[in-house]
């Protein structure tokens, strides 16, 4: 039976992707702050969703911290080369919140996610800080967070979930107040690091409920721009040029990283299997398919059969899309900057396949073996363990 719950003991973060793997647990999928996808060790989607309603109820957002949120410290180095000296291994000390006492003169292990019972300081657990945009008076905003943390005990988790009102004495009516904490809180370990790099380090160890967050970024308007030239080219060469054809690269590059989010989600990267690669590339030929088919083809006239497309798409997928697969799980587990150069690179690296798919749409065998061969390199990279 899958389940939320971890079995008593410890673990390490390979550990938890394998038992992802083989379907022992499902957790909710959540964003650090920095943009990349995470697990919510030990939270169901339906807890999270609880989560969110009662931080929409109160008008407040949350910042959701701990080795649950984005792998315990032995993974969190790894995450940004600020965060390699900046975060201690252990830690000696557990915060008391409003209904789970502290502990003083203890030694935690952070390298692992501990699983010990809800009573246990040693068992990892999750804090939420509340980012209160009103900037309501402190005792309000202690009665929120106690109150908050009173009804998330109604999950029933099997470790703590904490709710403050502030840490350090500081409240913080915004995120960009808690990045400037945090990178304050790294300096003590990383004082030769610029602030700037803290910050973006600090981002990677965090994930937000109920903070809004813009849906573009310029770079993905140059994305956009990018994927459009090259898909004007590649179908003019083969097919002739149509405005069809870079007004729908265009969406496709601007959510460009949005897609890429999307297969990588159905992959389950980073602990996919065969079986949700192959189900993300069943998402990628559909996607492509019905760009064409049902935009492109109609639209310009090209005239091409809807047997020559089917065919055309499911070997695009196998090769373009195999290694757009390859590009999107890799960068769709980086930062926001290392997304939209995954973007980038994907639709750079693809340019050729895409002008060989342009001509077996335009019925070229030869364009159809140097396709196949493409396809089994792609299917290689993305199904090898």
């Amino acid at each position: 039976m899958t389940t939320a719950n971890l079995e008593p003991g410890t673990y390490t973060y390979e550990q938890i992707l394998e038992g992802l793997r083989q379907g022992r647990w499902l957790f909710a999928r959540i964003r650090a702050a920095s943009g990349r996808l995470n697990f919510l060790i030990g939270i169901a989607p339906q807890q999270l969703e609880f989560i969110a309603q009662e931080a929409k109820t109160r008008r407040v957002g949350l910042v959701l911290l701990g080795s649950r949120v984005s792998g315990p410290r032995a993974r969190q180095r790894s995450l940004h080369p600020a965060l390699a000296n900046a975060l201690p291994l252990q830690a000696t000390r557990r915060t008391p919140s409003y209904t789970f006492p502290g502990a003083e003169g203890v030694t935690i292990d952070k390298t692992v996610i501990k699983e010990h019972g809800l009573d246990s300081v040693h068992t990892s657990d999750i804090s939420i800080i509340l980012l209160d945009p009103e900037n309501r008076p402190g005792e309000e905003l202690e009665r929120i967070a106690a109150r908050m943390e009173k009804r998330l005990r109604m999950l029933r988790t099997s470790f703590p979930v904490k709710v403050f009102a502030e840490i350090d004495g500081k409240r913080f009516r915004s995120e960009k107040e808690f990045v400037a904490h945090g990178a304050s809180y790294l300096r003590r370990n990383a004082s030769e690091q610029k602030e700037s790099a803290l910050r973006t380090a600090f981002q990677e160890l965090y994930a937000t409920v109920n903070v809004p967050r813009p849906l573009f970024e310029r770079t993905d308007f140059v994305n956009a721009c990018w994927g459009a030239l090259l898909a004007s080219v590649s179908f003019s060469i083969a097919l002739g040029f149509h405005p069809i054809v870079p007004a729908v690269a265009f969406l496709f590059g601007l959510y460009g990283r949005y897609l890429a989010r999307l297969k990588s989600w159905i992959a389950d990267a980073p602990a996919d299997s065969a079986w949700t690669n192959t189900l993300a590339l069943i998402a990628d030929a559909g996607i492509g398919i019905f760009a064409m088919a049902g935009i492109i083809v109609p639209a310009a006239g090209y005239g091409i059969p809807l047997e020559r497309i089917l065919a055309a798409s499911v070997l695009h997928t196998l090769s373009k899309g195999t290694i757009r697969l390859w590009f999107d799980k890799r960068f769709s587990q980086k930062n926001l900057d290392g997304q939209r150069k995954g973007v980038f690179l994907s639709l750079s690296v693809n340019f050729l396949i895409g002008l060989l798919t342009a001509y077996v749409y335009a019925g070229r065998m030869e364009a159809f073996a140097i396709q196949a061969v493409i396809a089994a390199v792609g299917l290689v990279l993305v199904y090898r363990k």
